[in-house]
């Protein structure tokens, strides 16, 4: 019994045993399945070949794009006094990028890390401000170079830069790194940057501003403002007598363009050099620091030379009236006079202070003289011409009607200038006739004719008077280098021939 006992329970166990080998297999083979899939993951990791890396940009190395490069860098703001040499330098580290059309290469507000030049194709720039308006960049002041001044420091980019041809554009790049290592190693480059940007500063801060009243006039030539009145008389002569017609009214018959010329010039060329001749003689004669009151004593200069010119104003006045008052020249001159001065002052006070006022500010925007005074004869033109024409107009009624008074005139002036039907309907009695009063000395009648009388005036006498002195200064300047160039030849005084330093060597010869 024992032994059959035994050999049963050994039976059993050996049966449960059994039992759980078939139910651990499958775990047993999942496990190896995992390891031999990571095993063979991490073969293929080993085995795969690594991504090549981005080819090396593109370096400026034929001499003739050394060359260009170079050119271009010495149009931007940053390199306009760099020598050749250093610019050559910084030409052979510039890289080349091709941009697609409208492609963005330089954002607004990112940080600077390197500046452009376009070999080819064009760039827009354009910044957006606070508002969300987006403002166009004038090309005219950053130059060729496109970034330069932000990209010594990495400054924020001031505006967007991208491609504007359609074409497409190539653009060399100088980075900041290869800037700042050309810095390093040749410290002379920085000292000729940093006179570029001085030479920038200067012509910036190059503004002159003397007041109105403490201008001080220019040197005079006599025949050359002779000439010029001379050719003024007749342009004005025949401005006046469309003038007059106009105010006449488009009845009255227009007098000759020309009339009296035997008269006109002599007494247009007295006026003129009286104008200029006495605003030097009072600006040398007269000391208004040495007064109480010193601006006053400027203001009473300043007006004096219209005052004083008057009668002779008045001559040229009755010249082309004639047709329309019988009376003899000398009396006929008198007519109108009062207002006449105060026109005169205006027209004083334009041709010599307010035309040098404004050529001196326009000297800071255009590097042309010639511009310059053009541009100060025409504002002051427009506004001497503007403000002196109710007065011209009165003086004008007075010569031709001298019978009338001025408040007779003056009701003429603003019926001739205003229409009825211009002022505004819901207007009525006393407004009605303030608006024609204003209407009427705020546009007057013939102000375009008039202003454009003054405007061209200013223009002829002060151009044709910078135009000969400036020719006779260079005649001067030139005369006196060839007497100090046959001078410096020769020998000193009692026969010593002085020492000359290395510096001075050569001076005075060809």
């Amino acid at each position: 019994m024992d032994a059959a006992a035994a050999a049963a329970t050994a039976a059993a166990a050996g049966a449960g045993a059994g039992a759980a080998a078939p139910a651990a297999a499958p775990a047993v083979a999942a496990g190896a399945g995992v390891a031999a899939v990571a095993m063979a993951a991490t073969a293929g990791a080993a085995t795969a070949s690594p991504s090549p890396p981005p080819p090396p940009p593109e370096r400026l190395t034929a001499p003739e794009d050394i060359a260009k490069a170079s050119a271009l860098l010495a149009g931007g703001q940053l390199f306009r006094n760099v020598s050749a040499s250093h610019l050559a330098h910084l030409a052979s580290r510039m890289t080349v990028r091709r941009l697609a059309p409208g492609e963005e290469f330089v954002a607004q507000g990112a940080p600077s890390t390197a500046c452009y030049v376009l070999a080819s194709g064009s760039a827009s720039r354009s910044r957006v401000t606070w508002d969300g308006q987006r403002h166009v960049v004038d090309p005219a002041a950053y130059g060729t170079t496109i970034n330069s001044l932000h990209a010594v420091r990495g400054d924020a980019a001031f505006a967007s830069a991208a491609c504007a041809s359609p074409d497409g554009c190539t653009a060399w790049v100088l980075g900041r790194e290869e800037l700042l290592d050309a810095l390093a190693s040749r410290p002379e480059l920085g000292v000729e940057m940093v006179g570029s940007l001085a030479a920038q500063v200067r012509a910036a801060t190059k503004r002159m501003r003397t007041p109105l009243l403490e201008l001080p006039p220019p040197a005079l030539s006599v025949p050359a403002v002779a000439c010029a009145a001379a050719v003024e008389s007749y342009y004005r002569s025949a401005l006046n007598a469309l003038l007059n017609a106009r105010l006449a009214g488009g009845g009255a018959a227009r007098g000759s363009l020309f009339p009296n010329m035997h008269v006109q010039v002599p007494a247009r060329v007295a006026y003129i050099v009286g104008f200029k001749g006495l605003r030097v003689v009072l600006d040398r004669e007269v000391r208004p620091e040495q007064h109480s009151h010193p601006d006053f004593v400027r203001f009473a200069t300043m007006v004096a030379p219209g005052v004083l010119m008057t009668p002779v104003s008045s001559i040229l006045e009755a010249c082309n009236a004639g047709h329309a008052n019988s009376e003899p020249l000398l009396r006929r001159s008198t007519r109108g006079i009062l207002p006449r001065c105060g026109r005169e002052i205006l027209f004083g006070v334009g041709l010599n202070q307010l035309s040098d006022y404004f050529e001196e500010r326009a000297r800071s925007v255009t590097p042309s003289p010639v511009a310059a005074n053009l541009a100060g004869s025409l504002t002051a033109g427009v506004i001497a011409g503007y403000l002196s024409h109710v007065p011209h107009n009165l003086s004008t009624y007075k010569l031709m009607e001298p019978s009338k008074s001025y408040a007779q005139l003056f009701r003429k002036f603003v019926d001739s200038s205003v229409r009825e039907a211009a002022v505004p309907a819901f207007l009525s009695g006393r407004g009605r006739a303030a608006a024609r009063v204003g209407l009427a000395v705020l546009f007057p009648r013939g102000v375009v004719i008039r202003t454009a009388q003054i405007v061209g005036s200013f223009a002829i006498l002060n151009g044709i008077i910078n135009g000969v002195q400036a020719a006779e200064q260079k005649r001067i300047s030139t005369a006196m280098r060839d007497a100090a160039s046959s001078e410096g030849g020769g020998e000193g005084r009692e026969g010593v021939t002085p020492a000359r330093s290395p510096q001075t060597a050569g001076l005075g010869q060809e």
